[in-house]
């Protein structure tokens, strides 16, 4: 994306390294390598590790690089078990791995990448990295453990926003922490980063969620009304049920077999004011990550950051 280009030769390290640890076992192992980086996304937690990490004073290239790495891994981890437990056949409209390869390859493939992931947490000397990143995972485990257990309910907005910030922004956070620990950014620009990390990843959620009744399927890489499916209920659900007189067409909707008419249910959310609604919220976390933002010193790496801020409220895949 245009608003890394500060990072640009950053990014492609990482994508090269990428590349040569997954590839550097046997040749089936090659093959599915190739697959996950087919299948890869806007890089945007990497990214975030780079930006992060140019606040330091005394930043080493290489070591940002690993870091920025193993959290790609790591996401890269999380998804391939995501498409598990809700049976996704599309990754960013290539075949997700367990649809491509079976649900154990795809179980050893997550548990592959997080013990890669970590061997590179283990190469940095600053020890809080490899705290930091396994604090982390076992937020977003218990997120998703949460939101398993929580499947047919529909949450009230506070319970999904604690839900959302377990599964993203909590990680989005981190990976500007860490960024910063492997910069060696130092006092209070740590927390100023974590902080806009969070806030931009909660936005990033919500404007997920808002995509998924405003975007094909083509341009999201992924079916329509997944999380209907599997009973997980997001804003603009949650939001239009709580509109005087919307709410029983709603649930009639819902209670349908085979699931909801999508169109009738975009025409609900959209009469409701849900869509606009959930765009106003992920706006209102834009705007607190930009004040986190305002606090740390001049910089383009600064600018870089408010400009993937733009970016994720305005995007549309």
């Amino acid at each position: 994306m245009a608003v890394f280009a500060l990072v640009d030769s950053g990014m492609i390290a990482v994508d090269h390294l990428l590349t040569d640890i997954l590839t550097r076992d046997d040749q089936f192992v090659s093959e599915l390598a190739d697959h996950l980086l087919r299948a890869s996304g806007k890089r945007l937690r990497p990214a975030l590790v780079l930006l992060a990490g140019q606040f330091g004073t005394a930043y080493s290239t290489g070591v940002l690089e690993r870091v920025a790495a193993g959290v790609e891994l790591i996401h890269m981890a999380t998804l391939i078990h995501d498409d598990i437990i809700d049976d996704a056949a599309l990754r960013r409209g290539v075949a997700s791995v367990k649809h491509q390869f079976g649900n154990t390859v795809a179980v050893l493939a997550g548990d592959y990448l997080f013990a890669r992931a970590f061997q590179l947490f283990a190469s940095v000397p600053d020890q809080r990295v490899m705290a930091e990143a396994a604090d982390v995972v076992g937020v977003m485990c218990a997120g998703e453990i949460r939101q398993y257990l929580d499947q047919g309910r529909i949450p009230s907005e506070a319970a999904y926003l604690r839900r959302i910030e377990a599964k993203t922004a909590r990680f989005l956070e981190s990976s500007c922490r860490l960024g910063a620990m492997a910069g060696g950014v130092e006092g209070e620009a740590v927390e100023f980063l974590a902080r806009f990390g969070h806030d931009i990843g909660m936005a990033f959620q919500i404007v997920d969620d808002l995509l998924d009744w405003s975007t094909g399927a083509e341009r999201l890489g992924k079916s329509v009304g997944e999380d209907i499916a599997h009973g997980v209920f997001t804003l603009p659900i949650i939001y239009a049920r709580s509109v005087p007189g919307m709410r029983q067409e709603v649930d009639d909707y819902l209670s349908l077999e085979g699931g909801p008419p999508l169109n009738a249910m975009r025409g609900a959310l959209e009469r409701s004011g849900a869509l606009e609604y959930a765009r106003a919220r992920a706006a209102e976390y834009i705007r607190a990550g930009r004040q986190a933002l305002a606090e740390l010193p001049p910089a383009a790496a600064r600018v870089a950051l408010e400009e993937l801020a733009a970016f994720v409220v305005s995007r549309d895949h």
